[in-house]
């Protein structure tokens, strides 16, 4: 007679067995308990546990966001960063941080936030900051199916898979500007006149990839590096700065000032008539023949003052004058010329007020004129 007990024992037993020399893959009872919030090995006893949910991670701040081409201007880069699961998990979460790139590389490593690397080198090689999130519980745990030790576990199961990434390139070293603009004035070197609206313009830098930025009287003008012109310049006194800009955006100082003067183009009063003139101010000029006829520009200290006007040998004279001070004869009877500078009053005479007067001597022959330039003597502080 077999006894109950005893049977039972025997059966619990066969199963038991039955389950450990199960051969692999021929049968595929589920020990994973879900869900599943910590790992935990098979047993004989226990069917055991896999966390297949990694904790993720979120990059908080940079202490200096690469620009928009990528770079930063700083050899100081400060992280601050963040680990949480996502669902009911209460295991610890610690952090891992890696740098790859010019100075400094090493491998992932623990870390917490903030993470500072100073004395970073400037390179044209990239940097790379990486920082993932781990669970601390299952990190050391191998998880397996079976007592038989069949292993189970995959990778990124116990940590940030996709970590939090920041890449950029650095450059600290400020540029240096070129800046030459491309005129000579004999009369007035150091502060030239431009016989057009147009100013010749070279423009480089010591850093190839680096842009240039201009300021004509205080305000920004478009401008590119190379051989150039800064075109539909107003009349009057203006001055001109370039600086240099690098991939990080850091600037160089600004050029010397280049001070310059655009002549004024004269406006048709009674007695004289518009007419178009290739290589003028603006395309025309003024004629007359009408002895008196007369065009005024206003002006309110005159340090030097020159005409601009073609000439031939059949042209008159005009003559010119500042507020009441005495008259100046100019005679445009000389060899052809489509446009000539003459300067009526120069840099070294003082100082006068008033207006410019310009009035026709000749009788009955012609006088064409273009722009007059009517500006105070700096020199003297005028």
């Amino acid at each position: 007679m077999t006894h109950p007990r005893r049977t039972a024992v025997i059966a619990s037993l066969a199963t038991a067995l039955a389950t450990v020399l199960l051969p692999v893959g021929l049968a595929a009872p589920s020990y994973a308990v879900e869900p599943c919030l910590a790992d935990r090995s098979a047993t004989l006893l226990d069917p055991g546990c896999d966390d297949t949910v990694p904790p993720a991670t979120t990059l908080t701040g940079t202490s200096t966001p690469p620009n928009a081409a990528g770079w930063v201007a700083t050899s100081s880069m400060t992280f601050t960063f963040a680990g949480a699961h996502t669902d009911a998990d209460t295991d610890p979460v610690t952090l891992q941080c890696r740098l790859d790139g010019p100075a400094q590389a090493h491998d992932w490593a623990t870390c917490t936030s903030p993470r500072t690397y100073s004395g970073l080198a400037d390179a044209e090689a990239a940097y790379s900051f990486s920082v993932r999130a781990v669970d601390e519980h299952d990190q050391p745990i191998t998880y397996s199916t079976s007592p038989l030790g069949l292993t189970d576990d995959e990778p990124g199961e116990d940590l940030d898979a996709t970590p939090a990434t920041v890449t950029w390139r650095q450059d600290t070293t400020a540029p240096v500007v070129f800046a030459v603009p491309d005129v000579y004035d004999e009369q007035t070197p150091q502060r030239p006149v431009l016989a057009s609206r147009s100013l010749p313009l070279r423009l480089n830098s010591n850093e190839r990839d680096a842009g240039i930025e201009c300021r004509l009287d205080g305000g920004a003008v478009p401008c590119s590096r190379g051989n150039g012109a800064l075109s539909g310049i107003a009349s009057g006194d203006h001055v001109l700065v370039a600086r240099a800009v690098d991939r990080a955006g850091t600037p160089s100082a600004w050029s010397e000032p280049f001070a310059f003067s655009v002549p004024a183009d004269l406006t048709k009063r009674r007695g004289w008539k518009k007419r178009k003139a290739a290589g003028s101010l603006d395309g025309t000029v003024l004629v007359s023949r009408t002895q008196g006829a007369r065009l005024v520009v206003r002006a309110r200290k005159v340090g030097e003052l020159r005409l601009y006007a073609p000439t031939a040998p059949s042209y008159g004279k005009v003559r010119l004058r500042v507020g009441r001070t005495a008259w100046r004869t100019v005679d445009l009877g000389r060899a052809r010329a489509a446009q000539r500078e003459i300067v009526v009053i120069d840099q070294f005479s003082g100082t006068r007020k008033g207006r410019v007067t310009i009035e026709v001597l000749s009788r009955g022959r012609t006088v064409k004129l273009d722009a007059v330039l009517a500006r105070a003597n700096v020199r003297t502080g005028d």
